[in-house]
C-alpha cells in the first residue's frame, strides 16, 4: 500500500498563489529545489535518482523490471496511474526535505507538491522559480532546465507580433470546456472522460483513445513545454524536467473537481480497474503495489487541495446541486458507427486546411451521441504548432471542439505499438445547439484545421502532419 497518511491532510498549493511573478522564492518552492538537487545527484539508493523517476515514466529499451517503463497513456489506467506516481515522488521528495538543514520546521511540517493552473492568463507562463538558471546564492537552479521550446525560459519574438515575450499557453489549449462535463469515466470504444478500458498501456494498445483531460490540458502543456525536441515532449524524458511533476499535480486537481461535479457516483467500480495494481518504490526504497481503487479518495492518502472550484473555461455557472443532473444519460455499449469520412489523408503544414466530406447521418438526432475521429496521425518529427478542430455551421463563426496536441505521437510509431496516434471528440453538445437553431448541416460535414498556438520566429520549419482519414461517426 501507499505511505500511510499524515496526521493531517496536507495541502498542494497553487505555485503562482505561493509565488507570483516578482515576488522572491516561497519556502514551498525552495524546498522543492533542495528535493530535486538532491535527487539529481543520482546517488544512494535507487528511489533517490531522479534518472530513476523519469524512467518509471518511460524508458527504452524497457527493462521489465515491473518498476520502470509503466506509465499508463491513452486508457482509463491514465489518471490514477499518474495519482500513485506522483504520491510516491512527493513522499520521496518530502522524506529529502525533512534531513535538510535548509529547510525550516515549518515549511518542513507542511510541505507538499505544489501544482500549476495554467488555465489563467497571470499564470499561463512557465512559473517564475522554473526559468531562472541561477538561484538568488547564484548556485544552479535545479528547477531550471535548458530543454524546452523557444520562449519558455525566456521572451523571444513570435511571428507577426513587434516585440519579444514569454511564451504563454492559450485558452485552446488550457480549457476545461472538453473534459468537464464528459461522461462517463470510460468506455470500451469511445474516450468518454478519462480514455478507453484497456489492459495495461503504456502507449499502443488496439483500441486506445485518450481521454479529453488527457488531450486538453495534459497533452497540450507538455508539447508548449517541451516544443518539438524538448524533454517534456517525450514519453522518455518528460518526468526529467522538474515541472513536470506540478503539471500533473494538476492534473490530479482538475480529476478531482470533475469527480466533485460532474463525475459525483461515476468512480469505475469493476475489478478490472478497482484491483488492478501497479508497483512503485515508497520512501523507504520498498516496493509497493497500490491499486486504482485504493487511490480514488484523496483522505486515504494524505493531501487535498488549496482549490477544486470549477474552472471559468468550463462555463459551468457554478456549483452543480446533485450527482443525478445532466449531462449524464445511458452509454451504448455498441462501438460507435461511421456515417463519412474523408476519402483522402489529411496533410497539414504551415496554413489552415479545409476538410468537407458528404455524410449519412440520422435526421432525428435527440438519441445519438456524435464524435468526430482524427485517425492515425504521423510526422517525422513533432510540428511547433498545435492543431484546433474547428467545425463549420451552415453560418457563423466556426466552433473548436479540441485541439491535437500530438504529445505520444513518436512514441505511437514505434515498431511495437499496434496503431497511431488518433483522438476522438464528442461533439454531441455542439450538434444539438447548432441543430436547435437551424445551423447543422446533417448531410455535409465541414471543418478547418488551424494551429492555435504562436510559433517563434526562429522555429525550425514545420514538418507535414498526415492523418489518416477525419470521420464523423454516431452512437
Amino acid at each position: 500500500m501507499l505511505t500511510p497518511p499524515q496526521a493531517e491532510a496536507l495541502v498542494r498549493q497553487d505555485v503562482y498563489t505561493l509565488q507570483p511573478e516578482g515576488a522572491p522564492t516561497h519556502p514551498i518552492i525552495a524546498a522543492y529545489a533542495v528535493a530535486v538537487r538532491e535527487l539529481k545527484r543520482n546517488s544512494g539508493p535507487q528511489h533517490r535518482w531522479w534518472s530513476h523517476h523519469t524512467q518509471v515514466h518511460g524508458m527504452f529499451p524497457d527493462p521489465n523490471d515491473g518498476l520502470r517503463n509503466t506509465c499508463q497513456h491513452f486508457c482509463w489506467y491514465f489518471l490514477p496511474w499518474h495519482r500513485m506516481y506522483l504520491h510516491a515522488f512527493e513522499a520521496i521528495c518530502r522524506s529529502i526535505i525533512a534531513e535538510s538543514d535548509e529547510v525550516d520546521d515549518e515549511t518542513k511540517a507542511t510541505w507538499a507538491l505544489p501544482y500549476w493552473d495554467y488555465d489563467r492568463p497571470e499564470s499561463s507562463s512557465l512559473p517564475p522559480a522554473f526559468r531562472a538558471p541561477t538561484l538568488d546564492d547564484g548556485s544552479p537552479n535545479p528547477l531550471f532546465d535548458p530543454a524546452r521550446d523557444l520562449g519558455v525560459n525566456s521572451p523571444v519574438r513570435f511571428r507577426g507580433e513587434p516585440e519579444p515575450r514569454l511564451a504563454r499557453l492559450q485558452p485552446a489549449q488550457t480549457t476545461a470546456a472538453g473534459w468537464f462535463f464528459a461522461t462517463p469515466y470510460s468506455s470500451q470504444f469511445d474516450p468518454a472522460f478519462a480514455g478507453t478500458e484497456t489492459g495495461f498501456n503504456h502507449a499502443g494498445a488496439p483500441n486506445a483513445i485518450p481521454g479529453p483531460l488527457e488531450i486538453t490540458p495534459h497533452g497540450s502543456v507538455h508539447v508548449f513545454v517541451g516544443g518539438p525536441t524538448g524533454k517534456m515532449s517525450d514519453f522518455n524524458q518528460a518526468a526529467g524536467d522538474a515541472i513536470f511533476w506540478l503539471h500533473h499535480a494538476n492534473l490530479d486537481r482538475l480529476w478531482e473537481v470533475w469527480r466533485g461535479n460532474t463525475g459525483i457516483g461515476l468512480d469505475p467500480a469493476g475489478s478490472r480497474f478497482v484491483d488492478r495494481s501497479f508497483e512503485f518504490l515508497d520512501a523507504s526504497g520498498l516496493r509497493i503495489e497500490p491499486t486504482c481503487g485504493s487511490v480514488l479518495n484523496l483522505a486515504n492518502l494524505g493531501y487535498s487541495y488549496a482549490d477544486t472550484s470549477i474552472p471559468a473555461s468550463a462555463g459551468a455557472g457554478g456549483q452543480m446541486p446533485t450527482p443525478d443532473r445532466g449531462p449524464e444519460r445511458p452509454r451504448d455499449r455498441r462501438p460507435p458507427q461511421r456515417v463519412g469520412a474523408a476519402e483522402t489523408p489529411v496533410r497539414l503544414t504551415e496554413d489552415a486546411t479545409e476538410v468537407s466530406f458528404p455524410t449519412d447521418a440520422p435526421t432525428t438526432r435527440a438519441a445519438q451521441r456524435f464524435l468526430v475521429s482524427v485517425e492515425h496521425i504521423r510526422a517525422d518529427r513533432l510540428p511547433s504548432a498545435e492543431w484546433g478542430v474547428f467545425l463549420h455551421p451552415t453560418s457563423g463563426e466556426p466552433v473548436l471542439v479540441g485541439t491535437l496536441p500530438l504529445f505520444g505521437l513518436l512514441e505511437s510509431q514505434q515498431p511495437d505499438a499496434e496503431h497511431e496516434l488518433s483522438y476522438q471528440f464528442d461533439i454531441t453538445a455542439v450538434v444539438q445547439r447548432l441543430d436547435a437553431e437551424d445551423r447543422w448541416d446533417a448531410e455535409q460535414f465541414r471543418a478547418t484545421l488551424a494551429p492555435v498556438n504562436p510559433i517563434a520566429e526562429d522555429a525550425p520549419p514545420e514538418p507535414e502532419v498526415v492523418i489518416g482519414t477525419i470521420a464523423l461517426l454516431i452512437q
